[in-house]
């Protein structure tokens, strides 16, 4: 029912865009799966820059899962904490933000044969809009 289901590590790169810019930036990511705890499972996620810039942490706590529906948590220094809302099926996984005071988004990821996960992500807020393209993929142990 998606990666963010199967505990372990996820590891993925792709291109962030911002709107003030015309530069592509590429980017690094790493997600560490935490086990189902108490109705929640806990995940980890750092984003690293190509050529500089601030290292990103993000904490996110899956809970409320049912069967195709969850609501998302997420905590980083830039943005504070956010809550949203997400869904998910044997081929893809979405979640959104809405109504926060310093932003908005999506984040969507889809199954590819290969057992990779393509993602597309926008974001905006008063400054800019983002939008992230990439690929995930479990890390081998």
């Amino acid at each position: 029912m998606g990666f963010i289901f199967e505990k372990g590590i996820w590891i993925g790169e792709g291109q962030v865009k911002f709107s003030t810019g015309l530069e592509q930036i590429h980017f690094y990511t790493k997600w560490e799966i935490k086990a189902l705890e108490n109705g929640e499972i806990h995940c980890k996620q750092q984003v690293e820059m190509r050529g500089g810039g601030e290292n990103v942490t993000n904490r996110f706590i899956f809970s409320n899962i049912q069967e195709k529906r969850f609501l998302i948590s997420i905590e980083n220094d830039v943005l504070g904490k956010a809550q949203g809302s997400g869904i998910a099926d044997e081929k893809k996984i979405a979640w959104e933000f809405r109504d926060h005071a310093d932003f908005e988004g999506f984040e969507v990821y889809e199954l590819q044969e290969n057992g990779d996960y393509l993602l597309h992500a926008e974001y905006i807020s008063e400054e800019h809009r983002t939008t992230i393209d990439g690929r995930i993929w479990k890390k081998n142990k």
